[in-house]
């Protein structure tokens, strides 16, 4: 459906600098007279006909999956992105562009990484820890 939306956006582009160029010439020749019918529906009509061209054209939606995007993240790892510093150090990269923010950490014995979270697993360990020690 690529052509017939290519054609669609064609003949929308064209009615829209049609109907463009006659406002702009009714606005000079006539300043101060609402803008007339025909103009308005072609402009209507132009912007309808533009936005079905691009909706036909436009590539199919694709799935949001970001389980599968954060798999992929924690398996790859630190890599280089393939730029260097002054000194020659290789830049690296932990793949994840929301790893500053360290939700991630706190699961699987990571903690050290949460800014400003309380650590509510932990905090139960050394509460037990505590108890069987004898509260002291």
């Amino acid at each position: 459906m690529s052509f017939g939306g290519t054609v669609l956006n064609t003949v929308g582009v064209v009615f829209l600098t049609h109907a463009v160029y006659s406002t702009h010439e009714h606005t000079t020749t006539t300043p101060n007279t609402p803008l007339p019918l025909d103009i308005t529906l072609e402009l209507l009509f132009s912007i309808l006909i533009l936005t079905t061209g691009i909706v036909f054209t436009s590539p199919a939606l694709k799935p949001i999956q970001w389980s599968k995007w954060a798999g992929q993240i924690s398996q790859e790892g630190q890599h280089g992105e393939g730029k260097w510093t002054q000194e020659g150090e290789e830049i690296l990269s932990e793949g994840d562009p929301f790893a500053f923010l360290g939700l991630d950490a706190g699961l699987g014995g990571k903690t050290e990484g949460r800014k400003g979270f309380w650590d509510v697993r932990g905090k139960r360990k050394e509460y037990a820890a505590w108890v069987k020690e004898g509260g002291k």
